[in-house]
């Protein structure tokens, strides 16, 4: 539970790192593909060799690290897009419902048992995102299901899915069996490349240019973003079933970020967000029985 619990804090420790984005006026790309490049270092000092293997197109894994490094950044950009132009409380609501895709997965294909607490421990995840995430009424931001713009929520839950179902694969199927660290730097090192050509085209059209804050944002950000994926792929080498990891990451990373923002950024704990969090850790401690 201790490598589970640290891939939760990591995420949260993301969450707030982006708020401190917001404020500080900091630009997310510029930000984002530093911090590739920084999990990449950190990967290869703790390896003692490059992180990204000589002979990359000789293993197995190479192309599905590839798909990984173009869905992390189109991902990101499409994320941006939804928070802008559909709002922020819809975005993670579909967002964070994209546990289903690899917990489906990993029942379907791979026949992990599904059982009557791992069902309902799953349902209430659902409601409990939600619940946490619901606008308010009065929210000007917040859009109808049925607005046009409701497919970039779409995109981004199709996108977190396909993510969490590319790292349940390569492990189960015995593709990247003690080359971990080797296929997340890689994927992370793929993202900074396209990331930076991406960059180059905005600064030679003169729309951002790079700061330094940014580059000290993106090696803070660095070491946590790595190890979310990380520690992941480590957890399901150690027979973490997929139909349990998946729910109970999301909702501990869902549960915990409330309670920061709660705690620490003044944010409003109403009824309903409180009764999202009680069907969250019910939820886990179903899902966890099965």
């Amino acid at each position: 539970m201790l490598i589970l619990s640290t891939c939760i804090l990591c995420n949260v420790v993301l969450a707030i790192i982006f708020k401190f984005f917001q404020r500080y006026q900091i630009d997310n790309l510029n930000a984002i593909i530093v911090n590739y490049i920084v999990c990449v270092l950190f990967a290869s000092v703790l390896l003692g060799e490059s992180a990204i293997p000589a002979d990359l197109f000789n293993k197995p894994w190479w192309a599905y690290s590839f798909l990984l490094s173009f869905i992390f950044i189109t991902g990101f950009n499409i994320l941006a897009l939804s928070f802008q132009k559909s709002g922020v409380a819809l975005t993670v609501i579909i967002q964070k419902m994209s546990l289903i895709i690899p917990a489906a997965v990993a029942i379907a294909l791979y026949n992990e048992p599904l059982g009557l607490f791992k069902g309902l421990g799953i349902l209430l995840a659902l409601v409990a995102i939600i619940l946490v995430n619901l606008p308010s009424r009065n929210d000007p931001n917040s859009i109808s299901i049925f607005h046009p713009l409701i497919i970039y929520p779409l995109l981004t839950f199709l996108l977190s899915g396909i993510i969490e179902v590319v790292l349940f694969f390569v492990e189960v199927e015995g593709m990247i069996e003690h080359e971990g660290m080797h296929f997340t730097a890689t994927s992370f090192g793929g993202a900074a490349v396209l990331g930076a050509i991406y960059s180059t085209y905005r600064i030679l059209s003169g729309k951002v240019i790079p700061r330094g804050k940014e580059i000290l944002a993106g090696i803070i950000l660095g070491l946590p973003n790595y190890l979310t994926i990380y520690l992941l792929v480590l957890l399901l080498s150690q027979g973490w079933q997929g139909s349990v990891l998946f729910p109970v990451n999301s909702i501990g990373i869902l549960i915990l970020t409330a309670v920061v923002g709660f705690l620490f950024f003044k944010e409003k704990a109403d009824q309903m967000k409180l009764a999202g969090i009680v069907l969250g850790v019910l939820s886990i401690l179903l899902i966890s029985q099965a």
